[in-house]
């Protein structure tokens, strides 16, 4: 099973008037605290790789960069950190980092189709 079926997330894809593709990450129907991980939708690729390295490297015990989740501008709007080992949104233990990494891989791959 999906991690996005296990969290009951819906991923859409949407045709914009100019024909630009969108890309929604649907968390209206998930449980509690997940309902908060629709901010992903707002992240750019790269961002998203980034945060999977940065879990990887927190996962390894590896030093990674303290600041990234304050240097992104993407995420100014969303007070999240990483509460090892739990990615925290507004100050709540919102998803286990393994799974958080599972789910962006999922959504990346989801844009890249």
């Amino acid at each position: 099973m999906k991690k996005q079926d296990e969290l009951n997330l819906k991923f859409y894809k949407k045709i914009g008037p100019f024909n630009e593709i969108g890309y929604i990450l649907d968390s209206s129907n998930a449980l509690g605290e997940y309902k908060k991980l629709n901010f992903i939708q707002v992240l750019p690729k790269i961002v998203i790789i980034d945060l999977i390295n940065t879990i990887n490297l927190i996962q390894n015990n590896q030093p990674y960069d303290l600041d990234f989740l304050n240097s992104a501008e993407e995420f100014s709007v969303f007070d999240v950190v990483f509460s090892s080992p739990y990615f925290s949104i507004d100050g709540y233990q919102t998803i286990h980092l393994n799974d958080f990494k599972i789910l962006l891989q999922e959504w990346l791959s989801f844009r890249n189709l």
